[in-house]
């Protein structure tokens, strides 16, 4: 079953994936007892969230299409209403039911992996999710500082706590900051439920519907569905081999006023860019002249093992005008939730009071837990051994590329954190290679999800985060098998030799 989405119509996606099904229906192509492919495979194949195809399927059972049962699936059956029960008709769906669909749409992005991720040992190759190794999990020493927070003020920290955050823990980030170059109080920190409710908290506060927002170009997936969700006007600037392009940014801003651009000038996710010193200094100047504020998110910033530590662009602009979003999820453990947006004391207070109405606040337990574990040195540890790890999946990965990678294939190996950007030889396609590979049990992420439109070549990222070296060595034998078939039947096999770009 062959369905194609389009996201730039304004029909919402649900609505797409039900016509399409009922006309493969009426045109026979789909036969009574034929079974509907399971809605969560169906949403992987199409890039879209499994609600939006819970949805469609919904939409087709009402109208008589299709019948569903637990445990047998969901399959055509002869057209009209379902015996079972009397349906409404659509003209009388409660008031919510469209605007429900329509921020399920908003949603509809591929996400950086599953919120249960799969067994590491399951048969499978994964290069999809940006999701940490449990295996590195310090349970240990995270259970200590658990343990000496509970006896030495259990009764404090089991209690509610303060929306902005546990004042201990934002001394100790405040303090790492300072470390970093970044004049920061903890005044104008906020702590969140991870970095995306920090995201999620920035978009509510300053959008709404219509506002233009500049983003990188490819960017962040679930910074895509969020600034949807609110209904902005999202701005793309294309990424450089030395980060966004600077020259195209200006021509934006001097045509447009956004309310803010959002940028992540370390290992950027999805391309794995660090921009420079002077890309940073330069793009502060553009920001101030056309005076836009700027969303900057430290992803992985812990996770450099290079050395040549760069500052950040919070540490290089003292006015105000950069807010900062962090997170313990890459460089720790994800379960914690913990995260933390940095801006100036006004903001802050706006924050405060929107994180309010959501959640009141993020646990105090694990606060004062996470701040144990830091002034221990335990966390500084853990970064030490994740590094080593990191450093030593990537020389191998880099090395598989280079040993595998067929003729007028480009990528680029970070200096930190766990993403390789791939680009694909001319005229190969990355939705082919992606459903080729996954027959052969390697798991990819085609580089579309992270763009707002088709971005015209085919790229995908690969992420290390979950693959031990062997598999590693065998998932980018296999994907190059795959990639070099597609390329010569492409017609594309004398091009450039392979070659990873800077």
């Amino acid at each position: 079953m062959q369905l194609v989405l389009d996201r730039q119509e304004p029909t919402p996606l649900h609505r797409q994936i039900a016509t399409q099904i009922r006309g493969l229906i009426d045109s026979g192509d789909l036969a009574v007892g034929t079974r509907l492919p399971a809605t969560r495979g169906l949403a992987r194949k199409l890039g879209v969230n499994r609600a939006t195809v819970c949805t469609a399927y919904d939409n087709l059972v009402a109208s008589g299409y299709v019948e569903a049962h637990v445990g047998q699936g969901t399959r055509v059956i002869h057209r009209g209403p379902p015996a079972r029960a009397a349906v409404a008709p659509a003209h009388e769906s409660p008031a919510w039911a469209g605007r429900l669909a329509e921020s399920l749409d908003a949603l509809a992005t591929h996400d950086d992996g599953p919120s249960e991720p799969e067994p590491i040992q399951n048969g499978r190759i994964d290069f999809t999710g940006v999701i940490p190794d449990e295996r590195f999990f310090p349970v240990a020493s995270l259970r200590r500082s658990l343990d000496v927070v509970l006896r030495r003020e259990g009764e404090t920290v089991l209690q509610y706590g303060s929306t902005r955050g546990h004042a201990p823990f934002r001394d100790v980030i405040a303090q790492r900051m300072r470390l970093a170059g970044n004049d920061v109080r903890s005044e104008e920190i906020l702590v969140v439920n991870g970095a995306q409710q920090g995201l999620e908290l920035f978009c509510r506060a300053l959008l709404d519907p219509g506002d233009p927002v500049v983003v990188e170009s490819p960017t962040y997936s679930n910074l895509l569905a969020l600034t949807r969700l609110y209904r902005a006007d999202v701005i793309s600037v294309p990424m450089t081999d030395a980060g966004l392009d600077l020259d195209a940014l200006e021509r934006v801003f001097a045509r447009r006023r956004p309310k803010f651009l959002y940028t992540m000038p370390h290992f950027q996710n999805p391309t794995g860019v660090t921009t420079t010193l002077e890309h940073r200094k330069r793009l502060l100047d553009i920001v101030a002249r056309y005076d836009v504020p700027v969303l900057e998110d430290g992803f992985e910033e812990e996770l450099r093992w290079d050395g040549g530590e760069v500052l950040s662009l919070r540490a290089l602009e003292p006015h105000g005008r950069v807010c900062y979003v962090g997170t313990f999820s890459k460089g720790l453990c994800p379960g914690f939730r913990i995260g933390w947006l940095v801006a100036d004391p006004e903001l802050i207070a706006r924050l405060t009071q929107l994180k309010r109405t959501t959640d009141f606040h993020s646990s105090v337990l694990l606060q004062a837990a996470l701040a144990e574990f830091i002034e221990r040195g335990d966390y500084d540890r853990h970064l030490r051994r994740l590094r080593r790890v990191y450093r030593e999946r990537m020389a191998r990965t880099a090395s598989a590329l280079e040993a595998h990678m067929p003729r007028g294939t480009r990528w680029r190996v970070p200096a930190g954190g766990y993403c390789v950007w791939l680009e694909l030889p001319e005229g190969v396609s990355d939705e082919e290679l992606v459903a080729r590979c996954a027959r052969d049990g390697v798991r990819l992420l085609p580089g579309r999800h992270f763009f707002t439109r088709n971005p015209g070549y085919g790229c995908v990222r690969l992420s290390i985060s979950r693959v031990d070296d062997d598999d590693i060595e065998t998932g980018l034998a296999r994907l190059g098998h795959h990639l070099e078939a597609l390329t010569k039947q492409s017609g594309n096999g004398t091009r450039a030799g392979a070659r990873p770009y800077i």
